[in-house]
Parts: C-alpha cells; sequence; structure tokens
C-alpha cells in the first residue's frame, strides 16, 4: 500500500495537453471547483454530524463534477478494509455495511496503490467489483482517487456517471483537489470533535458536584414532603397530606426534567425524525404547563401563526428544548410575583423557509456579562437551584436542526429568546 501522495499517478484515457501548453480549464468548471471547495471547507466546526459531514460532501462532489455517484470509503481501524461511509446516488441501506479489503475492487485497488483511476467504462475492467445491492451496477464512468492526511492513506473516493465518458485532464484536476480539501476537512473535523470531547471531560468533574448538590436538595423536599403526607395522614389532615403530595409531585417533576437534559445533551444527534407540526408542539405544551403558570401567577399569551408548515425533527427533543426556554421564562418572573410569557410562532418574512419561534418573559433580565456564559454547560443563575444543562441542551438540539437561536435581555424589564428553525423542505412553498 502505497503511503506517499506524491508517487499517485493517473491511469487515464486523456491525452495530456501538447509540451509548452497548460491545459486551459473551461469557466464552468473553474467556478464549480471554488463553489464545491468553499462548501466542503464550511463542514469544519460544523455541529452536523461526521456521517452528516460526509454526506454533504459527496452531495456536494456530485454536482460539482455533474455526475450522478459519489462515494467516500474510509479504511478500518487496523487498516485492512474500507468501509462505505457516506455515497450520493447508492442505495444508502449499504451505507456503513459494505466493505472492500484493501486491494478488492476499484477502490481498494486505488487505497492499495496510491494512484488515481480514471475509466471511460468501468464494468469492462476486471478490477471492478460492485458491492450487492448497492446499484452500482447501473455506473460506467469511474473516478477514484486515494484520500490521505499528510502521508497518511485514510481511504478513497470515487465519481461516477452512469454513461460511457472519458474524463478530462482538467475535471481529473477538478476531482484531486475536492480529494485533498475532503481530507482536510475531515482532520480539522476529527480534532474538532477531539477537542469538545477533551472540554466535556475536563468539565465532568465539577458537573457532577454540581448535579449531586441539585439532586441532594430535590431529595431533602422528598424527605420533607413524605412527612408531611405521613404526618397528615396520622393526624387525618387531608390539607396537610395534600401540601406534602404538591411538594413530591415538584420534586418529581424535577428529577425527571435533569435525566432528561443530561440524556438529550449527551446522546448523539437523533437521526429518526418527521414532519413536526409546532401549532401542535406548542399547544400541549402550553397545555402542559398551564397550572404551573396560574399558580406562580404568569398569564400565557401565545401567537400561533396557522398556516406555517412544518418543520422535520424529532417531536420530543424539540418539546424539551421549548419546555426548558418556558420553565425559564416562568423562573425569571418569580422574583418579581409573576408575569407575562408570550410565545409566538410565524414565518420568517425575510427568510421564508425557516420559522421563528420567539419567547419573552417579563421577569428580572439578564445583565450582559451573564448573556455571554448563558449558553455555557453548567453555567447556571440559579445556585444551587439549576443545573447548568437546560439552555445547553436547547442550544444543542436547535442547532443539530440546521438553526439557531439567539436572546434579547434587558435588566429588570425581561428576556426575548428567538428560535430560527428551518421549514420542512418538502413543506416549502
Amino acid at each position: 500500500m502505497s503511503d506517499n501522495p506524491a508517487q499517485s499517478t493517473q491511469e487515464t484515457t486523456d491525452k495530456a495537453a501538447p509540451a509548452g501548453k497548460a491545459a486551459s480549464v473551461p469557466a464552468d468548471l473553474r467556478e464549480r471547483e471554488l463553489k464545491a471547495i468553499l462548501h466542503i471547507s464550511n463542514m469544519v466546526g460544523s455541529v452536523l454530524r461526521h456521517e452528516d459531514i460526509l454526506r454533504i460532501i459527496c452531495e456536494t462532489t456530485a454536482e460539482a463534477m455533474d455526475c450522478q455517484v459519489c462515494s467516500i470509503y474510509l479504511l478500518d481501524d487496523d487498516r485492512r478494509e474500507l468501509r462505505l461511509a457516506a455515497t450520493h446516488g447508492l442505495n444508502p441501506a449499504v451505507v456503513g455495511k459494505a466493505t472492500l479489503a484493501v486491494g478488492q475492487g476499484l477502490p481498494g485497488w486505488v487505497a492499495e496503490h496510491g494512484q488515481i483511476v480514471s475509466l471511460a467504462n468501468a464494468m469492462t475492467d476486471p478490477r471492478f467489483k460492485p458491492i450487492p445491492g448497492s446499484g452500482e451496477e447501473a455506473c460506467r464512468a469511474y473516478l477514484c482517487a486515494p484520500l490521505y492526511i499528510q502521508y497518511e492513506l485514510i481511504g478513497a473516493m470515487t465519481a461516477r456517471k452512469t454513461i460511457e465518458y472519458e474524463f478530462t485532464s482538467s475535471e481529473i484536476t477538478l476531482f484531486e483537489t475536492i480529494c485533498k480539501q475532503v481530507a482536510i476537512v475531515m482532520e480539522k473535523v476529527r480534532l474538532y470533535e477531539d477537542k469538545i470531547e477533551a472540554e466535556k471531560m475536563a468539565a465532568s468533574g465539577w458537573s457532577l458536584s454540581e448535579i449531586s448538590h441539585y439532586i441532594k436538595n430535590v431529595l431533602q423536599a422528598v424527605q420533607g414532603g413524605s412527612y408531611f403526607v405521613d404526618s397528615g395522614l396520622s393526624r387525618n389532615d387531608l390539607d396537610r397530606a395534600r401540601q406534602g403530595w404538591q411538594i413530591l409531585k415538584r420534586s418529581n417533576r424535577k428529577i425527571a426534567y435533569l435525566v432528561e437534559n443530561m440524556l438529550n445533551y449527551s446522546r448523539a444527534p437523533n437521526p429518526m425524525r418527521e414532519a413536526v407540526s409546532m401549532q401542535e408542539l406548542l399547544s400541549e405544551m402550553l397545555g402542559a404547563v398551564e397550572e404551573t403558570a396560574q399558580r406562580r401567577n404568569v398569564r400565557i399569551e401565545p401567537d400561533i401563526e396557522p398556516g406555517v408548515p412544518p418543520i422535520y425533527a424529532d417531536y420530543d427533543s424539540v418539546y424539551n428544548a421549548v419546555l426548558n426556554l418556558v420553565t425559564n421564562a416562568m423562573d425569571a418572573m418569580d422574583e418579581k410575583g409573576g408575569g407575562t410569557l408570550r410565545v409566538q410562532w410565524r414565518r420568517d418574512a425575510i427568510s421564508p423557509s425557516q420559522a421563528l419561534l420567539t419567547i419573552a418573559d417579563t421577569g428580572v433580565g439578564i445583565p450582559p456579562d451573564v448573556q455571554k456564559k448563558i449558553f455555557t454547560l453548567f453555567f447556571s443563575t440559579k445556585g444551587r437551584n439549576g443545573t447548568g444543562i437546560g439552555l445547553a441542551v436547547t442550544k444543542k438540539i436547535v442547532e443539530e436542526l440546521g438553526g439557531s437561536i439567539s436572546l434579547q435581555s434587558t435588566p429588570g424589564e425581561g428576556t426575548t429568546f428567538t428560535l430560527a428553525l428551518p421549514l420542512h423542505r418538502s413543506s416549502e412553498g
């Protein structure tokens, strides 16, 4: 297996440019190249999953190369097999499952020899071994290049057409350039993920201490509530028993809320998404908190635009993200003895492909220096009564959907959170 990209050579049927003359690059090809490189470069630091980044790279490369199929194969840890990591144009069911031994098939041959392969019709090449059930049999023109991070081979990338076609030298150069950029992005994504994981590990010692104190406070409330229930029943004092029961119910909600937030933050992005009606979700959630709002003297003012299309998301995750904001808003109004909570859902007039969810309270507001840290994991303004997980979870969920979250706050007057959420593409009008 060659580990030196400088030794790579091309197997191509293209004729070389005449000596002393550089091959001209068509303007449209140059434009596609620049767009592809820019799009792929923007994947660095993305909140998307690694698998989604690779899939988007395949889609971008297929468009730039004017090909129907593009796939990425990555070497496994023992460097003996290539696994199909992402594809555009092939059966997605084989992604993550299909493997080729190094040296097997065209990607395996490219990985073993470190050379680019360009074929007008791969079906006539004895090295071509289609993956069963992938749909590769429909491909003809075939371009495959190794992926290197510095001098280390990490896999191979292919671009294919469903017709016989001889890739030009300019197109092969474009593909080489894209492959180099893909390898750079993949390395930076890996470093970025390692950095995030290191930050989580560094924070875990302090976070466990804070969460332990929070749970201890809740358990003390449980003990107090249990005492009220027991003493009320023993004295036949139902009012006292009901008071204790309410304490137990609130404590149970706090523990459930904590566990759900911890699970939401630690779990991988949920790929099981569906069309979610925010009108229905907000109606259900506001109904669930109505009793709590009345008890805390909070007036809820919903403003839900009925014709907004659904978003594409996991219902429970979005429900939890919005509930975090509503709960925080009511907490912020406790110090003022209550207030008004406005919840608005409307299509963005400036960017119709997204909708805006606004949650505004008339609470105590957030100081400017605190606003900068408000989404930081384990940062809380509630002391022992908070965990610092809720807003971090909300931000994570929103960004995984391709959306954004922002806030405006005036100390003493209140806070407004705005979520910009992309609409389900098939529903955009």
